[in-house]
């Protein structure tokens, strides 16, 4: 079959490499609005189904040898007994001790997260640079009509820009801030504080002074208005590691759902649509990418993250990500 891709980040980037695997001609087109940063989080501590996902996602980079570095992770506040059941139960490394540093005990977790060289991943994909319309289930990039088997819509925050379907799904503006510290020690691990509600993770992972911090609140958004995050995040750390001085806002665009969870599946009989990542795209995306080929190869699906799911939804409120634990 003929497939093309309309987005070219971490899932139509995973989408390429499992189709073209399979077979398949695919074609990938990237407006090039969205920006791809180097590294992003893999993290295993996640909650119910997602887990499997991030799971898949971690088999992914390790099958195309996609770059990772572990570090240690402190996860602070208080946490459903449930939820770190199920992380012993799946053999993640994880023990609740009090770390002197941080003033707090924190759930701590080794080889559960790491940071993955998620551009080397996007930059291999070969792609037509251009900008992509869908009506009535006809393609046009740059105004030329391109014909096509399947169609699978992963733009993300540009998604229900680009088509004249309705879809279940919001566009949201997302930041953190790159800070420079007086502990080295922050380059070279994760927090995840749910007490004061802002997370931490390495720059550069050498341990330099730096490291980055977010976790603002959701502001709704269309992707193509400026906007500017606040430097609540910053505070929030500030009160747990020390004076954090901001250096750079890194910034972009993010989606959700009605239940701020994945969704995919099929639109029509040839489009189809992989996205409501909420920010976490390295954790799951690949784990999306593999659900919705098995839906279109095999025909099966994972009624949690199908699209049906929301066949009834008509307007929605964007409530907390799903990470969020």
């Amino acid at each position: 079959m003929k497939i093309l891709i309309i987005g070219r980040g971490i899932v139509g980037s995973s989408l390429y490499y499992m189709l073209k695997d399979l077979g398949h001609s695919v074609i990938v087109v990237e407006s090039g609005f969205r920006k791809f940063y180097p590294t992003l989080i893999h993290s295993l501590l996640l909650k119910g189904k997602d887990i499997e996902l991030a799971i898949e996602s971690k088999k992914f980079y390790e099958k195309y040898k996609i770059p990772s570095i572990k570090y240690p992770s402190y996860t602070i506040g208080k946490i459903d007994k449930k939820i770190i059941d199920d992380w012993m139960s799946y053999g993640f490394n994880v023990e609740e001790k009090y770390i002197n540093w941080l003033n707090s005990y924190a759930i701590v977790g080794k080889n559960t997260d790491s940071l993955v060289a998620i551009k080397k991943l996007i930059d291999k994909v070969p792609y037509i640079d251009g900008v992509a319309k869908i009506k009535n289930s006809v393609v046009e990039v740059d105004g030329k009509t391109v014909n096509a088997d399947i169609i699978i819509l992963t733009a993300g925050a540009w998604n229900s820009y680009i088509t004249d379907f309705k879809l279940p799904l919001k566009s949201y503006y997302c930041w953190a801030w790159v800070t420079s510290n007086t502990n080295s020690l922050l380059d070279k691990v994760f927090i995840y504080d749910y007490e004061l509600g802002y997370y931490s993770r390495p720059l550069f992972g050498l341990g330099m002074k730096l490291n980055i911090v977010g976790d603002g609140d959701t502001i709704v958004s269309d992707p193509f208005t400026k906007r500017f995050g606040d430097l609540s995040p910053v505070k929030k750390a500030t009160e747990r590691v020390g004076e954090l001085r901001p250096l750079f806002r890194g910034e972009g665009y993010c989606e959700g759902t009605p239940d701020m969870k994945p969704v995919y599946g099929r639109i029509t009989d040839k489009v189809y649509i992989a996205g409501g990542l909420n920010g976490y795209g390295a954790e799951v995306g690949p784990g999306i990418a593999k659900l919705l080929v098995d839906f279109i190869t095999k025909g099966t699906e994972e009624k949690e993250y199908i699209i049906d799911r929301f066949s009834n939804v008509s307007d929605f409120e964007l409530g907390k990500e799903p990470h969020e634990l």
